[in-house]
């Protein structure tokens, strides 16, 4: 009877509890794993310039631009999702008389700003794309074949 008692009054902060103790033991597992694959990465790249040294060949410039546009284009839709589930979580713990409304406001803005941060990533790595190829923008050409006079 006790614990029925108790588990009723902290039900909210007993799923707060086990849903940070489960988050956080995802992190102790996958952090790692991630460095490692980073620490591999570099030593693949590492290797493949000293072979292109060795041969004589010029190396390949990575563009890091690129790499931090994917990267963000990435991570803001993760961030965005993981605070709306924090606050949706503590919503449902604290039995909040609003919980749908919240909810779904919460969830709305997660999804336009998870969008947004999707376009503007694929936005600008078709634009530096464009730009590591060489190709001219249509528009900028016409503006310098074409001079307006005033």
């Amino acid at each position: 009877m006790p614990l029925e008692v108790f588990l009723q009054q902290h039900s909210g902060e007993i799923t707060i509890l086990l849903l940070s103790t489960m988050l956080l033991l995802t992190l102790l597992i996958l952090v790692p794993q991630l460095l490692r694959a980073q620490k591999q990465s570099i030593e693949l790249r590492h290797a493949e310039n000293m072979r292109a040294l060795e041969q004589g060949i010029p190396l390949p410039r990575l563009d890091e631009r690129s790499v931090f546009a994917g990267r963000t284009a990435l991570l803001v839709p993760i961030v965005c999702v993981c605070a709306a589930g924090t606050v949706t979580s503590f919503l449902v713990a604290y039995k909040s008389d609003i919980v749908f409304a919240v909810s779904l406001s919460v969830w709305c803005v997660a999804g336009v700003v998870s969008l947004a941060a999707i376009t503007g990533g694929v936005a600008l790595l078709g634009r530096l794309a464009q730009l590591l190829s060489g190709v001219e923008d249509e528009e900028e050409g016409r503006r310098q074949n074409n001079p307006r006079e005033e």
